[in-house]
């Protein structure tokens, strides 16, 4: 597991990021890139608002916006920026349709349509974290990344042994990981994915992270297209009061706390754990690196990641779906990105839950 910033690093960041962000709904017209030949760096101009640097998203954003191939736009973002502004305004021109343009730290996050609902980190953090202190949960791992908020907490309170396999040699004593039940509740601001609250296992010994992906509650940035009034650019803390977001929202931020509240159901719990158990009785009955070779394939492991599962699967000595899981979630720590060590931990599950004919299929790749 990756274990990224403390939770009051994460607060004063959520916190600072509230007050120096801004939204705008722009006409493509009020919107033009400017660079020239001297420049590495293209802003984007809001016409009577100012310009602003460009973020990695914002890019990726233009050049879907503009339909310029990404290889094309990053190649002349690099050797050739005066080209690449003439194309992304020449195209600009063409469209029609408002885009919200998100703002933070005098940069554009993002482009997003202008039927996208903004559902804060900020609001987000005051719905979950009192339900957290509330059920005493201890929050393990948490993150601000470019794409998503991630806040991942468990239920100390229970732990439970859970039968893993047996120990080699003698093959007569019986391994036990100490597991407990995790939250993870996550969000984009800038069009990466829902807001969600899902379910997963951590294990204590061995400091992994299983995440599922069917949690109960994903939620799409999807609401009423903005308005303006003729070609204007608009402040979107202006065309919404305060009372307005509140009474929008409060609805989610219930449901969001009322799930998260509702995630540590014992009979859920109970089943998932004893699933987890079965996978240590499921065997590799092929060759153990053309499994993970078919793994890597399976689940878009790249070269690294593969050596990496490869390297954990024979270190833990548990050839078992259960040991190829705990291989992948454990090569979530190896991971530089966070956003990336997040995806690993829900590759772990996606193992977890291969049905008996998957999985056979799988370990048995020789």
């Amino acid at each position: 597991m990756k274990t990224g910033k403390t939770l009051q690093e994460l607060a004063n960041e959520v916190l600072r990021q509230a007050k120096a962000k801004h939204d705008y709904i722009a006409p493509p017209a009020a919107l033009t890139m400017l660079a020239d030949e001297a420049s590495k760096s293209p802003k984007l101009a809001l016409d009577g608002v100012g310009a602003f640097g460009l973020r990695p998203l914002a890019h990726g954003d233009l050049a879907e916006l503009t339909r310029i191939p990404k290889p094309y736009y990053d190649r002349c973002l690099a050797e050739a920026p005066e080209l690449l502004a003439n194309n992304v305004n020449a195209w600009l021109r063409k469209l029609e349709s408002p885009r919200m343009v998100r703002t933070l730290d005098e940069h554009v996050r993002c482009l997003a349509s202008d039927a996208y609902r903004p559902l804060d980190n900020f609001d987000l953090a005051n719905a979950v974290l009192p339900v957290f202190a509330e059920r005493k949960l201890q929050v393990m791992s948490c993150e601000l990344t470019e794409k998503r908020l991630y806040i991942k907490a468990v239920d100390e309170q229970l732990y439970q042994d859970v039968p893993v396999g047996y120990r080699m040699g003698d093959g007569s004593h019986r391994i036990f990981d100490t597991c407990a039940p995790v939250v993870i509740v996550s969000n984009s601001e800038v069009g990466y994915g829902r807001l969600s609250v899902e379910t997963g296992v951590y294990t204590r010994a061995c400091t992994n992270m299983c995440l599922y992906a069917d949690g109960a509650m994903k939620r799409t940035h999807l609401g009423g297209r903005h308005k303006l009034a003729g070609d204007a650019i608009e402040n979107i803390d202006h065309l919404l009061s305060d009372k307005t977001k509140r009474a929008t929202d409060a609805a989610i931020w219930m449901q969001v706390r009322d799930i998260v509240a509702a995630s540590f159901d014992a009979a859920k719990i109970g089943k998932r754990l004893e699933k987890l158990a079965a996978t240590a009785e499921n065997k590799i009955t092929g060759k153990v690196a053309k499994v993970v070779e078919v793994a890597a394939v399976q689940f878009g492991l790249n070269a690294a990641e593969q050596e990496n599962v490869l390297q954990h699967l024979i270190e833990g000595g548990s050839l078992t779906q259960y040991g190829l899981h705990a291989a992948i979630t454990r090569s979530a720590q190896d991971a530089t990105d966070y956003d990336r060590a997040t995806e690993l931990e829900y590759l772990g599950g996606k193992v977890i839950e291969l049905d008996r004919s998957a999985w056979e299929q799988l370990a048995e790749a020789a």
